[in-house]
């Protein structure tokens, strides 16, 4: 059985950009955001903007489960999602997670959340990830007795060679430099959730996003209240970022 590599994150995080780089590297079988079929299709939990379901994807838990599995009985498989679409599943199973390797990815809600809004205006707390993040992450703490990765995006903007380097090397799987960049363009991975993408679609490579979000805290005060309460899980996850170094890089 080949290395499985989850990326847990929270939306609107540039977790999409660092699957395009595995997407880039061309060695692992990447899936994106696969459990949310089980939250948004088959147990229609809420309502989601930019859905166009894919009728041969699988719905359960455990069937997406296993089409993951299966992959890696022919290659590696790295596999990006949000705990809050399976987490009542994933608390109930410790050996999934523990058959892989799970990395944790957070940006800093004060930028998040209005991006999150601007490509999703009507968005609800259940929404946001990042209490649902939290728990996953501690609960990997407890069932490993070790600390998991957990990479900040403002260091995936700022230093992407460096921080990827990094990620590779805790992972432990080699760093592709040419994984730094890529060619601009939808990836048949996003086909389901294409307009949630078009920013990642847009580039080449790893940049801090531009900034342009449809609201302001002033303008939705609600949205302050939803970033006040993601602050503290954000903090929780963040004093274990990775810290790369120079070294990394080479």
């Amino acid at each position: 059985m080949h290395r499985s590599v989850a990326l847990w994150s929270h939306p609107r995080s540039l977790s999409t950009a660092l699957e395009r780089s595995f997407i880039e590297r061309g060695d692992f079988a990447v899936f994106h955001e696969a459990f949310a079929y089980v939250y948004f299709m088959h147990e229609e939990r809420t309502a989601i903007p930019h859905k166009n379901q894919d009728p041969d994807h699988p719905l359960t838990y455990p069937d997406v489960k296993r089409m993951m599995e299966d992959a890696r009985k022919e290659r590696p498989v790295f596999h990006k999602d949000f705990p809050y679409h399976c987490i009542d599943h994933l608390l109930k199973d410790p050996e999934y997670l523990l058959g892989q390797v799970n990395t944790f990815l957070i940006r800093d809600p004060e930028e998040a959340v209005l991006s999150h809004a601007t490509v999703h205006p009507e968005l609800t707390r259940e929404v946001l990830g990042y209490e649902q993040l939290a728990r996953a992450y501690d609960f990997v703490t407890e069932l490993t007795g070790s600390t998991p990765v957990v990479v900040n995006a403002a260091d995936l903007a700022a230093r992407p060679r460096a921080t990827l380097a990094a990620y590779c090397q805790a992972v432990g799987v080699p760093f592709l430099p040419d994984a730094l960049r890529w060619s601009a363009g939808q990836q048949p991975q996003w086909a389901t959730w294409s307009g949630w993408h078009t920013d990642v679609a847009a580039s080449d490579g790893f940049t801090k996003p531009p900034g342009a979000y449809r609201f302001t805290y002033e303008s939705r005060p609600e949205l302050r209240e939803f970033e006040r309460y993601c602050r503290p899980f954000y903090d929780h996850l963040d004093q274990h970022r990775l810290r790369p170094t120079e070294e990394a890089t080479v």
